[in-house]
């Protein structure tokens, strides 16, 4: 006895690799919206960041640098340290970026951790959102060619000391 065996013909062939393209189409549509309603909810950047820093180390890694905040007129300068697994090699990093919820100077220093890590997969190599206890968002981009941001386990320390402040522009 002979049993039948299923034949697909071209055009059911066709339709199915159809139906995968369109349900991989619309499961990419809805990992978008939860990231562009993250992005909403952040509301409008009240900051500009810019960066220097070092990385290196093997295993372990290490940062240091510099940075400057733009807040409401006047620039903050700051420290960057930071700590964490996973670093290889010695590079020079530049960074710039957006801060949001930033309501007091007070409120920037301090821990940042990678944060909001479904906005990596949107925005792609080079972006890195950190966020503080106090509910401070950096949304920082690599400035530098061939190197992207990239924490892994660590975090950022940002340091101020005492507040200096500059004029506004104006």
């Amino acid at each position: 006895m002979r049993t039948a065996r299923f034949h697909p013909t071209l055009p059911s062939v066709r339709k199915l690799s159809l139906v995968v393209c369109l349900s991989l189409l619309l499961a990419c549509a809805f990992c978008l919206v939860p990231g562009q309603a993250q992005a909403d909810e952040l509301g409008k950047p009240v900051g500009r960041v810019t960066m220097e820093f070092g990385q290196g180390g093997f295993v372990l890694s290490a940062s240091g640098g510099k940075g400057t905040l733009t807040f409401k007129g006047r620039k903050y300068a700051f420290k960057v340290g930071g700590v964490g697994l996973g670093g290889l090699g010695v590079s020079k990093i530049n960074a710039s970026g957006e801060v949001y919820g930033l309501k007091r100077i007070e409120d920037f220093p301090g821990g940042f951790i990678q944060a909001h890590a479904g906005y990596a997969a949107v925005e792609g190599k080079g972006v890195l959102w950190l966020e503080n206890t106090n509910g401070v968002v950096m949304k920082l981009r690599s400035t530098s060619k061939g190197l992207s941001l990239n924490l892994g386990a660590e975090g950022l320390k940002i340091e101020m000391g005492h507040i200096t402040k500059s004029k506004p522009r104006g």
